[in-house]
């Protein structure tokens, strides 16, 4: 899987790792470290056409400039697998770029994800997914749930992150990278 995301910036980088430390050293969860880059996606899909994501993404971050988002506490994306998350505030100027993001990407991805549809996305921090069971949520939220989580950080980048399916053998990281894309635009958020 590939998506195009939001790397956040420090201190808030950080902050997410730490909690991610928290959860394997109290809970024993680690898939999160599947993707382990402190983001929120905008669009995950199958994959996109190398050429054609280049010119979307560099046409995007010369048109929309740095810009500000605020999170708001915990929340529960609840499935057979709940994912558990810092909410991402979607105000009037998230949902305008999310939606001029995704319909320049639509146009080339390979079976984008449905949830991340600008009638159902809901931007997020993701904390835990893929390991947490009815056994240890009770523990997890309870080592999340007396944190603050009222950020307020400055995205400055899209990027491009592949989600592998398996780790790496010679760096032993399970996801990488594949391009960041400075923003450049000089209208916030547009």
């Amino acid at each position: 899987m590939y998506g195009l995301a939001s790397i956040l910036p420090e201190p808030y980088y950080t902050q997410v790792e730490r909690i991610w430390d928290k959860l394997e050293n109290c809970c024993g969860l680690t898939s999160i470290r599947e993707t382990p880059y402190p983001h929120f996606s905008w669009q995950i899909a199958h994959s996109y056409p190398d050429k054609l994501f280049e010119i979307a993404v560099s046409e995007l971050s010369k048109r929309i400039s740095p810009f500000r988002v605020r999170t708001a506490g915990l929340g529960i994306f609840g499935s057979v697998t709940p994912v558990i998350y810092i909410a991402v505030v979607k105000d009037p100027q998230l949902t305008e770029l999310h939606r001029q993001i995704w319909e320049r990407l639509a146009q080339i991805a390979v079976e984008p994800s449905p949830y991340y549809h600008p009638n159902y996305w809901m931007p997020h921090i993701t904390l835990a997914y893929d390991d947490v069971t009815p056994l240890n949520i009770g523990t997890v939220m309870q080592t999340l749930a007396f944190e603050g989580y009222n950020w307020e950080m400055w995205i400055d980048n899209l990027t491009m992150i592949w989600a592998a399916e398996r780790t790496d053998k010679t760096t032993g990281i399970a996801g990488a990278t594949i391009r960041r894309y400075p923003l450049l635009g000089t209208i916030e958020g547009i």
